[in-house]
């Protein structure tokens, strides 16, 4: 039980932090031109997904994942205060935020449940809920900055407070990992980001109805903590492969109903926690580059396309485009995730 107590923290800070992010996001157009919004949402997403990797790599360097999740919710915080002084600086900072405490507490999460992925799943899923969250917020123009500031401040206490997991850093094992298992990584960053582009499809196609969007925010949550555990418990190579195969259906029946919708996308984004920490177990002394890689590199690669203006995400809900996907997305996966059950460990 002791060993949630740290990613289940940093899963709330990770929900008040992305939803600190959509707030500013979409308030911008109370405050900037409608011209000007395109580029400083642009501006967020290459510094919150594009900068992770480098992030990961400095923060590795410094030993000290701790420092960059206090910095992120310090500088997210930050944001918060210069939306109302200077957007831009705020949208600066709220990138920044993202992508150091993303790797921190990636870090962190992984290396508190070592060679098990439940910690990735309870640190990855409020993300995604907190950011609806906030773009509701955004929406309904309510903007409690003292109450988010509090938060945030609170939670950073809370972790400065927690004891950290033992890192990979001082191991005596010598082989560099990254080289060692390329291949795999390379394939399994391959898996997200195609995971990633066909999550992108469903949220493009259900942008503006915000109930929905809420709903298969928290489908998407509460998956990717479900993932965690039920890969550990039934195998990450097994569950992964079956999850994607069993959401293919759901989500080609789900252009008709959000019954169909929901549990596709809770078991389309219950493999995350799976691909990060395998990720994380060909990179051992890296735990933050690999969780830059897999939450900020592999996750912007897979939204390349909606980047587009003229993009429509419509023309790639067909049966083919889906279908096609996520079945190359199971092979990549069932290939480079080693046939291995995970046992759970009483306590």
């Amino acid at each position: 039980m002791k060993k949630i107590i740290l990613p289940v923290t940093l899963g709330l800070a990770h929900g008040v932090s992305d939803c600190s992010a959509g707030l500013i996001l979409g308030s911008l157009t109370n405050s900037v031109s409608i011209y000007g919004v395109g580029s400083m949402v642009l501006l967020y997403n290459v510094l919150a997904f594009g900068a992770q990797p480098l992030a990961g790599l400095l923060t590795d360097k410094l030993k000290n994942p701790k420092l960059a999740v206090l910095t992120g919710l310090f500088l997210m915080a930050a944001a918060v205060i210069m939306y109302f002084i200077n957007p831009f600086i705020a949208v600066l900072f709220a990138g920044l935020a993202s992508a150091v405490f993303h790797v921190g507490g990636g870090a962190l999460a992984l290396c508190s449940t070592p060679d098990r992925s439940s910690g990735a799943g309870l640190f990855s899923a409020p993300g995604v809920a907190g950011l609806a969250l906030g773009g509701y917020l955004a929406i309904s123009d309510i903007f409690p900055a003292a109450i988010i500031i509090a938060l945030l401040s609170a939670l950073a206490v809370f972790i400065f407070a927690l004891k950290i997991p033992d890192m990979p850093y001082n191991s005596l094992r010598q082989e560099n990992e990254f080289e060692k298992h390329d291949f795999i990584m390379l394939v399994l960053l391959l898996a997200i980001a195609l995971r990633s582009a066909v999550w992108n499809i469903f949220q493009h196609i259900e942008q503006g109805e915000i109930t929905n969007i809420i709903l298969i925010s928290l489908s998407a949550a509460g998956g990717k903590i479900m993932g965690g555990y039920a890969g550990d418990y039934f195998g990450w190579r097994r569950y992964s492969f079956s999850a994607i195969i069993l959401a293919i259906p759901l989500l080609i029946l789900g252009e008709t109903s959000l019954y169909f919708l929901l549990p596709g996308i809770a078991l389309l984004q219950s493999v995350t926690p799976i691909m990060v920490t395998a990720i994380y177990r060909n990179m051992k002394k890296l735990p933050a580059t690999s969780a830059g890689l897999s939450f900020g590199l592999a996750i912007a690669a897979g939204g390349l396309p909606f980047v587009q203006r003229d993009f429509a995400a419509e023309e790639f809900t067909s049966p083919l485009v889906i279908g096609g996907v996520l079945i190359l997305t199971a092979v990549l996966i069932y290939v480079s995730i080693q046939r291995k059950v995970i046992k759970i460990n009483a306590g």
